[in-house]
């Protein structure tokens, strides 16, 4: 009797023992993360998200912002979804360049780690290897898909919504509707990942009704949190035609690398592949068999990890809750055993003294970053665009759009300069995409699609079979930086 109370008790006093030393370790893994999270930028979106910041906050509406960006012959109907946030670029530059950006990267992930950990020990029932454990799966993915782009936002309130999904099929607690209200209304102004918390709240919904029938109380609390969250999530400048957002974009990212499916032999899917087997191990090892809730949950977040590899940070931060708890009941083991003085003394002031050198490392680290080295970008040959003194329409290569829009902007350039595409795939359509990558390619009917934009001048990629093509028509190079050309067509030489 006296040894299964004391595993009972084991939690508590693991909590009490442990939880100190595990935070100090999970401050050195996370401030290890963060000191690799300053450089360069690495977003080749973030140049055209300021522009759009600055239009909004010049005055122009948002219906109407990035509208004279392209001269592709593809009706207009795109609206910003993630505005918030490209108002707090525009805010950020204006403050501290483009290290301000180098910035916003550096803290949101830091403040997603955060998030993590303290959702995590928020967990009375976890114990201090299960959260490192799942934590340093975190972490890593964490690692691998800090960028200075929206997404960023997401990765910080994702934990949450897994927290609340385990909350609600475990411990019968739906989360407040005027809470998830709030939440989804800011969230869908920011990045289009809000999506996951009515997604996670349905799964729910359906597991507990798996699990104890249609009558269960709790899994109509939850519908209203879920209703809270459509209609948060439909607080847009393009009200509840935001809930497609996610099906629209998807349709036209086919040959953006990221959005391919996962790659499990990959580097990148480390942190999910570890999970989704830390997690397999944990039901075939546990006392206590999966709920068909769990099973649901983890089947359908593992299939949208593996649907594209942008996706692979999304799933490993919504499947952490569960991870670790799951690993908590299936590995109990014998009571926790109190931790030595020593260790104890030390855990706190080292932690506070960790995070102080963390801080400073991380703001001289920012500071001194190269945002763009011209090592890698074809900064000088935008700069040649911008100098012109006629309209400029660009025949650009994608990878390329987003500084063309920032460095050739009508504060800078001396004259309109436009593109054929840039990074906002859902503005241009599937078609309109895959007509353009394939004249890149030089594929038949590359010619066709040229005459038909009538390009004044083109910036490509060295490697892109149409340069060839083209040069072979007459056209002339006039520059070269960073495996990017810059050609003039025949009698602009």
């Amino acid at each position: 009797m006296s040894q299964e109370l004391n595993r009972v008790s084991s939690p508590d006093l693991d909590r009490r023992s442990w939880r100190g030393p595990a935070i100090l370790a999970a401050t050195a893994i996370g401030l290890l993360v963060v000191a690799t999270t300053a450089g360069s930028l690495r977003d080749l979106d973030v140049f055209w998200h300021i522009r759009l910041g600055d239009e909004l906050l010049g005055g122009v509406s948002i219906y109407d912002a990035g509208r004279d960006w392209s001269y592709a012959p593809v009706d207009y109907t795109w609206v910003s979804t993630q505005w918030i946030v490209e108002i707090l670029f525009s805010w950020l530059n204006d403050a501290a360049g483009l290290t301000g950006l180098v910035g916003f990267r550096v803290v949101t992930t830091a403040l997603a780690l955060v998030s993590v950990l303290l959702v995590l020990l928020r967990d009375r029932q976890n114990r201090s290897w299960a959260i490192l454990t799942t934590y340093l799966a975190s972490a890593f993915t964490l690692f691998v898909f800090a960028q200075d782009r929206p997404q960023q936002v997401s990765f910080i309130v994702l934990p949450i919504v897994g927290w609340w999904w385990l909350r609600l099929v475990r411990d019968n607690r739906a989360p407040t509707w005027w809470v998830i209200l709030l939440v989804c209304a800011i969230w869908a102004n920011c990045h289009g990942l809000w999506i996951m918390v009515p997604v996670a709240l349905a799964l729910g919904i359906i597991g507990r009704i798996l699990d104890h029938g249609w009558s269960d109380r709790c899994a109509r609390t939850a519908g209203w949190s879920l209703l809270a969250a459509i209609v948060g999530g439909s607080l847009t400048p393009i009200g509840p035609l935001n809930l497609l957002v996610p099906l629209r974009f998807a349709e036209t990212t086919g040959h953006i690398v990221e959005w391919n499916p996962t790659s499990f032999t990959s580097l990148v899917s480390i942190g999910l592949s570890a999970i989704l087997i830390l997690l397999a191990i944990a039901w075939a090892r546990g006392r206590r068999r999966p709920t068909r809730s769990e099973v649901l949950f983890a089947i359908a977040i593992a299939i949208f990890g593996a649907s594209a590899a942008r996706n692979i940070a999304p799933a490993v931060l919504l499947l952490a809750p569960l991870l670790a708890w799951r690993l908590s009941v299936a590995f109990a083991g014998p009571p926790a055993r109190e931790k030595s003085p020593a260790l104890a003394r030390i855990s706190k002031p080292a932690t506070g003294f960790l995070l102080a050198f963390g801080v400073l490392i991380g703001l001289a680290a920012t500071a001194a970053s190269d945002p763009i080295p011209t090592d890698s970008r074809p900064t000088d040959l935008v700069a040649t665009i911008a100098a012109r003194e006629e309209p400029s329409r660009v025949l650009n290569g994608y990878n390329v759009s987003g500084l063309v829009l920032w460095f050739a902007r009508p504060e800078v350039s001396r004259d309109l300069v436009q593109v054929g595409i840039d990074g906002r795939a859902d503005r241009y359509g599937a078609a309109y995409i895959d007509e353009y990558l394939a004249m890149e390619r030089g594929e038949p009917g590359w010619n066709e699609t040229i005459t038909q934009l009538e390009p004044n001048i083109a910036l490509l990629p060295s490697s892109a079979p149409v340069v060839e093509l083209l040069t072979d028509r007459g056209w002339t190079e006039i520059g070269n930086q960073a495996e990017y050309v810059l050609l003039l067509p025949p009698g602009d030489g």
